[in-house]
């Protein structure tokens, strides 16, 4: 019997039986095996390739963007790929690894930026393991924040000069805190990502509480004790610094895991 799948690029994707050896981005392979889905490797993205591969993912790595090794590709035989978009492309590939994988097994990607809701997502991500055949145990969590008298900046560090400060409006993890009234302060882009100069950074985001990338892509702590706009953020000095990922696992659990590491100070 056929198996199919519309994903979030409004594209149906169609096998002969159900799949069996998926073959996912970061992302998307932690989500899966978390709700029970086994997946035969993972690829990356330019960052992964950048700051390593270590995703906390005990599987085969098969690079990412236009570093993809193609024939450990073809060693595990997947006959799914799954990714995810944020605007309608296939993250962690580029176009034309993406157009010869797409030759050997379908590519399945599931949206989860923009105006979707952390729940929706996640939900999504339900979907698609129960189709595969996983019992998913992931109940369903309480992610409601209480909101905190105090202003929030989550953000990258980027590079030496440059930090990266997201959009709350833009990734589900932080538009959810928002809805439930974290006051993050305002960004200038529509986008994910408003790109500040760090000496500039403590004035256009005074912020009270950081939430920083614990991603290996972001700068790590002994590059940021060398750059001075970082102290100078009200929340650095007062050691307000928690660890947020960009890319983490979109379940149930994780999101409430989350949110519990954010109880009020």
């Amino acid at each position: 019997m056929a198996w199919v799948f519309e994903d979030d690029r409004g594209r149906r994707v169609e096998t002969a039986g159900r799949p069996a050896r998926v073959l996912a981005f970061a992302q998307a392979a932690r989500t899966l095996v978390g709700l029970g889905v086994p997946v035969v490797g993972y690829f990356g993205s330019q960052h992964h390739a950048d700051s390593g591969a270590s995703v906390g993912l005990d599987l085969p790595y098969v690079g990412g963007g236009d570093a993809v090794d193609e024939e450990l590709v073809k060693s595990l035989d997947p006959d799914l790929v799954v990714s995810v978009t944020y605007g309608g492309e296939v993250y962690g590939l580029s176009q034309d690894v993406a157009a010869r994988i797409a030759e050997r097994a379908p590519i399945l990607a599931i949206g989860i930026a923009g105006d979707r809701t952390l729940e929706s997502v996640i939900r999504r991500f339900h979907e698609l393991a129960e189709a595969l055949g996983a019992d998913v145990q992931d109940p369903a969590a309480d992610l409601t924040s209480t909101p905190t008298e105090l202003r929030v900046v989550a953000l990258s560090g980027g590079t030496d000069t440059d930090a990266y400060v997201a959009n709350p409006a833009y990734w589900p993890s932080l538009r959810m805190l928002a809805d439930a009234g974290v006051q993050f302060t305002p960004t200038t882009t529509a986008g994910g990502w408003e790109v500040v100069k760090w000496d500039e950074l403590a004035a256009k985001h005074p912020a009270d509480l950081v939430l920083y990338d614990e991603r290996p892509n972001s700068l790590a702590a002994d590059r940021l004790a060398t750059i001075a706009g970082w102290s100078e953020v009200p929340g650095v000095r007062a050691g307000n610094v928690l660890p947020w990922n960009p890319e983490p696992p979109l379940t149930y659990a994780a999101a409430a895991s989350f949110v519990s590491g954010l109880a009020p100070r």
